[in-house]
Order: structure tokens, then sequence, then C-alpha cells
């Protein structure tokens, strides 16, 4: 048997390497095989009560061999395979995790009374001509660029701190404090340039000054657009736009598609569909024990009393 388990991922989310550094001594995983070889690895964070997602980390599907996948058409296997990774799940704890968009088969889920919500991230799918994806650009992208490309340039510097300075900004003019621990964030930085899996870039013009950071991580199939951070000082120069099509001019030389790391959020989403991506859509299921389901149910009416205002 093949014991190299980082072969067997959808994501680089997937890979052991990156759940050792969100999900520290936190995570294991479900493997199923079949006369000696692996034929599906499911990843899980397991916390005291619940089932979850570490930070950082847009999914954790389950991955299925390929020979699973080309020798099913009628989903019989996938059917009972969902099925074998679901009986090994603790039974006594809440469950909320979002699968990578190639588990589509969710009806397994669906039968023993999992919550399932469709989520959308935007998405590019193929990078061989960066000249035509910029043709597709909308005229507002193309805009931002151009004017941005006259006063800054794009560099890359090693320095994770100058991103985690421009994240405190955007934060503190919302009057909110940055949720993400810079710890993790430098950690993420770290490994993943020890295995060649991330980019750091900065948006900066001719007196030094940066306007805009922000991090790719990248396996041979997908670059994500992990986190960024712009000076609110500078937030209509385009900066962020340009910042972004170099990403994307960076991704087609290391892999085959970009994600943006999607937000349903309608404005950050509004600026995603700038780009041309395709909505790709990947699911959370969810599932708690009685208790909860109450409290969750009754969480409104409690706001309510309480005068809670969103």
């Amino acid at each position: 048997m093949n014991n190299n388990i980082s072969e067997y991922v959808n994501s680089i989310f997937e890979q052991p390497w990156w759940l050792n550094i969100v999900a520290p001594n936190a995570w294991k995983e479900i493997l199923l095989e079949e006369k000696g070889e692996i034929i599906a690895r499911w990843p899980i964070v397991e916390k005291s009560n619940h089932l979850g997602m570490p930070k950082m980390t847009q999914t954790l599907g389950f991955w299925l061999s390929e020979k699973i996948l080309q020798t099913d058409p009628y989903y019989n296997k996938r059917k009972k395979i969902t099925n074998l990774l679901l009986e090994q799940l603790p039974g006594n704890k809440s469950i909320k995790i979002y699968l990578d968009h190639k588990v589509d088969y969710f009806l397994p889920f669906h039968w023993k009374h999992y919550m399932i919500t469709p989520y959308i991230s935007y998405r590019i799918n193929d990078l061989n001509d960066v000249v035509a994806l910029y043709n597709r650009f909308s005229s507002m992208a193309k805009e931002n660029i151009k004017r941005a490309h006259n006063r800054l340039i794009i560099k890359t510097i090693d320095d994770i701190e100058i991103l985690l300075m421009l994240m405190d900004k955007t934060f503190d003019l919302q009057k909110r404090k940055n949720p993400i621990s810079k710890g993790l964030i430098r950690n993420i930085y770290s490994t993943c340039k020890d295995y060649e899996a991330c980019k750091l870039l900065y948006a900066i013009d001719k007196d030094g000054t940066v306007y805009s950071g922000g991090l790719f991580v990248y396996d041979k199939q997908v670059c994500y657009y992990l986190v960024s951070g712009t000076d609110p000082k500078y937030r209509s120069s385009g900066a962020n736009t340009l910042l972004t099509w170099e990403g994307i001019k960076f991704a087609s030389s290391v892999s085959k598609s970009f994600d943006f790391e999607g937000s349903m959020i309608e404005g950050i989403e509004n600026f995603m569909r700038q780009f041309g991506g395709k909505p790709i859509v990947y699911y959370q299921i969810r599932k708690q024990n009685i208790f909860l389901e109450f409290l969750e149910l009754i969480k409104p009416r409690i706001k309510s009393i309480i005068g809670f205002k969103l």
C-alpha cells in the first residue's frame, strides 16, 4: 500500500502539514481501504464538543480514489463509501464542516438528517491564456488596474509583518479587532514557504509606501487568495485590483485554477465577479444534538427580547 497520505487530498487544506498548522493535535483522518489500497480519506478536526473547521481553511471534504469515480456511473460505490465514512463520525458531537466542492453527492447526508447549506466561491478554472483572462475582466477592473499601474509596482517582499499591519488597519477602520491570530498567519506563511506553496505580494509606490498586500497559497491544482489587507487611505487607488491581477498571473505559473476564497458578503462578491471567474458551489453539512438545536431555534427570540440588533 502507498502510505503517502499527501496524495489523497482534494486541496492544500487537506494536507497533513496544513492541518498541523491550523489544528495542531486536534485533527485525525478516517481512511477506507479496498484490496490494500486507500479508496477514501476524510480529515476531520475534533474539538471538545463538536467537529468543525479550523481557521484559515476553506473546506475539508473527503477524497475519493479516481478509480472509484471512473467506475461508478450509478453512484453505488459513492453512496456506500459516504455512508461508511459517516458511520465513523462521533455520534455525540455537533458537526459543522464545509466540504470541498468535489464532494457534490450529498444525498447520504440528507438521508442521515444533516442540514445542508450551499456556499459560493469564485474561481477561474483555466489559466493557460492570461491575455484572454484580462480581456474578460470588467471595464471597471481594467480601469482600476491601469490607474494603479501608473503609480504602483507589485513586489515580492519576504515580510509577513507588513501584511499583518495592513490587516490591522483594515479592521481598525471597521472599529473591529482582527479576528485572525497573527501567530497563525505567521506559521502558515513560514510553513508554506518550506513547502514552496505560497506567494506574498505587495503593491507599493515609488517612495516605498505599501498600499496593499496579499498572501496566496497553492498546490498544482488551485492557487487560493488566502488573505489580504489594504491601507484604508488608499482604498480608491486600485491597488487591491492590481494586486489581484498580479496574483492571477502568478497563479498561472504554478496552478491550473485561481480561487478568490469567495465570500457570501455582497460587497466582496461584487469585487470578485469583476475578474470573470465562475461561481463554484460547495456545501456545509451540519448536525446538532437536540439541546443545541433548540438553542439555535430560540436564539432569534432571545435576541428580540433583549433588544439585540444586527
